[in-house]
């Protein structure tokens, strides 16, 4: 999902620096929203490093729990 926001992130960036050049000019408005956009794409790759971490412990908790079956 990193490759995904920064790649989102990218693209943000691509439009505050090509708007201007296309008649777009950068209001506040438009530059607080661009600034919106980059933070949610912070919390999506917060939330999907949280998923990860979630499920690696759930995998170490069930690994640990085949190592102290009897054989």
């Amino acid at each position: 999902m990193s490759e995904w926001t920064d790649g989102y992130r990218a693209a943000l960036s691509d439009l505050a620096s090509l708007s201007p050049n296309r008649g777009v000019p950068l209001t506040p408005a438009l530059c607080e929203l661009l600034a919106d956009l980059a933070g949610d794409a912070l919390v999506i790759e917060r939330e999907q490093g949280n998923r990860i971490r979630r499920r690696r412990l759930t995998a170490a908790r069930e690994a640990t729990l085949f190592d102290e079956l009897p054989p």
